[in-house]
């Protein structure tokens, strides 16, 4: 396997896949939104795995406009 920072796995098979991980925040629709997406992107991808994290933290931007 390839060196870097990369993760991969090997499945019972002994093929390996590459790893790629997507966050999410915590709500109900930003997990169904990227539950969705990552869908789509198995359909396209399927020799890659996904995992899913969610994020805890609350980021809070504000703008001023002048």
């Amino acid at each position: 396997m390839a060196d870097g920072p990369y993760k991969y796995i090997r499945d019972a098979d002994g093929k390996v896949s590459r790893v790629i991980r997507v966050g999410t925040r915590k709500s109900q629709l930003a997990r169904i939104q990227t539950d969705s997406v990552v869908e789509k992107l198995k359909e396209l991808h399927p020799d890659v795995h996904f995992e899913i994290g969610v994020c805890a933290a609350t980021l809070v931007l504000i703008f001023q406009y002048e």
